[in-house]
């Protein structure tokens, strides 16, 4: 029992001696993982071109928690744009990342994407075991996607995805850093999952599928 209160105190007074607090700020997974290309199925990029539009309130998206003398952040927004965008460059030939809700004629795109965060709810905790400490992160992350014909002026597909994961790292001595490891391994689970969902909810629409046909054609045209 000793040596799990040693352990535990390592690891939440490791600053106190500087009265500093330890920051830190993993970054998150940037590649999709198995699942979410499991989710998309079918795997083929179209001769269409789509501009996305991510609202700033889902991009600058961060969970931070102060666990004793330990500062964790995450940048989750961010985490979650990259992602997206890499799954739609397997469904779209050409991307345009745009500032602002709506794209330039010049970009000549067929397709605007609008993403938006609906909810979110983060939790870090430390807990110490039998004979080890672990670090746990909890997510409840809801987003709201559309896609608009440009030309015909009107919504086309509305997915909506809300998911949630625990994540996390058990070890016998648990740095600062192993924590946030362990924090972030939660934090791009749930990103994984959200992503995989819309691609999944994209690939089964069959009016998305109608209008990739006729930009298709328009392209050919």
């Amino acid at each position: 029992m000793k040596n799990i209160k040693f352990v535990f105190l390592m690891f939440l007074f490791l600053a106190i001696a500087g009265c500093t607090k330890v920051k830190v700020c993993p970054t998150l997974n940037s590649s999709l993982s198995y699942d979410a290309f499991a989710k998309m199925k079918t795997i083929e990029i179209k001769n269409a071109s789509i501009a996305i539009y991510i609202d700033p309130q889902l991009l600058n998206t961060t969970s931070t928690q102060t666990i004793k003398m330990g500062v964790y952040s995450f940048n989750i927004g961010k985490s979650l744009a990259v992602k997206l965008i890499k799954g739609l460059s397997y469904q779209f030939r050409t991307i345009h990342i745009i500032d602002t809700p709506s794209p330039s004629p010049d970009m000549h795109d067929q397709a605007l994407m609008r993403v938006q965060l609906q909810d979110i709810d983060t939790k870090m905790d430390v807990k110490p075991g039998f004979d080890s400490v672990s670090a746990e992160s909890y997510t409840h992350l809801a987003v709201r996607a559309e896609i608009q014909d440009i030309n015909e002026h009107r919504i086309i597909w509305v997915g909506t995805s809300q998911v949630s994961q625990t994540g996390g790292v058990e070890e016998k001595m648990l740095t600062y850093q192993e924590a946030g490891r362990g924090f972030a391994k939660g934090f791009d689970e749930v990103i994984d999952k959200a992503v995989g969902d819309l691609l999944y909810q994209m690939n089964k629409s069959q009016n998305l599928a109608k209008y990739f046909t006729i930009w298709q054609q328009e392209n050919r045209g």
